[in-house]
């Protein structure tokens, strides 16, 4: 670490320590979602479920653009943004945390705080922070390194695989509930006149099949922060194809990962809808009939609505070498994969005659899924408690 980010994280945590200790606690949760880039996932899946059972919880939101996102936001929310000396002030101030990605390692939390971790991926193919090492021995994390290490409170899990992640890849060895990732309630819960607006949002109607390809980031396209390259793949005959075996009209969704932001190299005889934009990634999920990712996480949600998913994985060995080590091989795995063009073809054509049910129960039990659907009331429950129980007039003294 440089000086100049020593002293400014020195400044900072020093700022959160005496804002912690003058200031008293409130009845507030501070959240943020990847980084404070979006309005999604389990952190904004809990803030809805908190604000209708308690409306008088301050709830506040770190955004990296605050006036941008205040559009899309119920109007309970207030904003801040991230790395402020504002945000900074809301955290030390506020009852309990709530994150889906790594907090920055300057802050300070008193003992009297909670931090709820609800890592968005809980059935993750790409290895993380300190599992990285197994692969790489000069990685970037050593341990002491994640600010999650010594002051997470509580983890969100929804299978066995993520409580596994949770102890390896953050080195925590502290309370798991396991009761489900929260953004899948609505996938195992399914509100069809919700499903319907989402629809109508994208001008779908319900006569036509959805198939949403979501392919991962790469870090080439990270590094030259443009558009990422889907040329390896030919979107005009997987919409060709399923509607030549269904008899039936479909329409094409493509979303890039958030750290890209778009896909390119998409000829303009491609007919289809870039939902790169839309935030929440399980409102798409909820509305699509099939899945082509590669190494998304997403995958292993989709699969608890029974339809089918395809892994395109045409680059894997060149993937693992460039850009993440995976937990598992595939060949391990009971994912339908296609390694070209010509096995993605061969699947879709037999759309009809792939027992999805039974692949996708295979994909839960390989996980060892635990999601109950009632994951989001279970973790404002333990806001709750926390906010019944704890000393809300002033920080902890040390």
């Amino acid at each position: 670490m440089n000086l100049i980010r020593h002293v400014k994280h020195t400044i900072f945590y020093t700022y959160m320590y005496l804002c912690n200790k003058i200031f008293p606690l409130k009845k507030k949760v501070v959240f943020s979602s990847f980084n404070g880039k979006t309005y999604s996932d389990n952190p904004k899946v809990i803030t809805e479920a908190l604000h209708q059972i308690d409306p008088d919880t301050s709830i506040v939101w770190i955004f990296k653009d605050p006036e941008g996102k205040k559009i899309d936001l119920p109007a309970y929310i207030k904003t801040v943004k991230s790395h402020s000396l504002k945000a900074l002030y809301e955290l030390a101030t506020a009852a309990v945390w709530v994150d889906n990605f790594e907090k920055p390692v300057y802050l300070y939390k008193s003992r009297n705080q909670k931090y709820i971790q609800t890592y968005h991926g809980d059935r993750a193919f790409k290895k993380i922070l300190y599992d990285v090492r197994t692969l790489l021995p000069n990685g970037h994390y050593k341990e002491g390194d994640l600010f999650e290490e010594k002051n997470l409170d509580l983890a969100l899990s929804g299978s066995d695989y993520g409580d596994r992640h949770y102890r390896s890849a953050f080195n925590y060895k502290g309370e798991i509930l396991k009761k489900g990732c929260p953004r899948n309630d609505r996938l195992i819960n399914r509100d069809l006149n919700r499903e319907q607006k989402i629809k109508e949002r994208l001008s779908l109607d319900e006569e036509t099949g959805v198939v949403l390809y979501a392919p991962t980031l790469r870090k080439s396209a990270v590094k030259s922060n443009g558009a990422q390259s889907v040329t390896d793949i030919d979107l005009e005959q997987v919409v060709s194809t399923l509607e030549e075996s269904t008899h039936r009209k479909w329409v094409l969704l493509i979303r890039a990962h958030s750290a890209v932001g778009k896909l390119g190299g998409i000829p303009e005889s491609v007919q289809y809808i870039d939902v790169s934009g839309y935030e929440d990634m399980n409102d798409l999920l909820s509305i699509s009939d099939i899945l082509i990712t590669d190494y998304s996480s997403s995958a292993g949600d989709f699969a608890l609505l029974n339809r089918l998913i395809i892994l395109y994985q045409n680059d894997r060995k060149d993937y693992m070498e460039k850009d993440r080590a995976l937990y598992f091989k595939m060949e391990d795995s009971p994912y339908l994969v296609a390694e070209n063009q010509k096995e993605l073809t061969e699947l879709l054509s037999n759309y009809e005659q792939i027992d999805t049910e039974q692949n996708c129960k295979e994909i839960l039990e390989f996980y060892g899924c635990k999601e109950t659907g009632k994951a989001a009331q279970f973790t404002v429950e333990y806001i709750m408690s926390h906010l019944r129980t704890s000393n809300l007039n002033r920080g902890e003294a040390e």
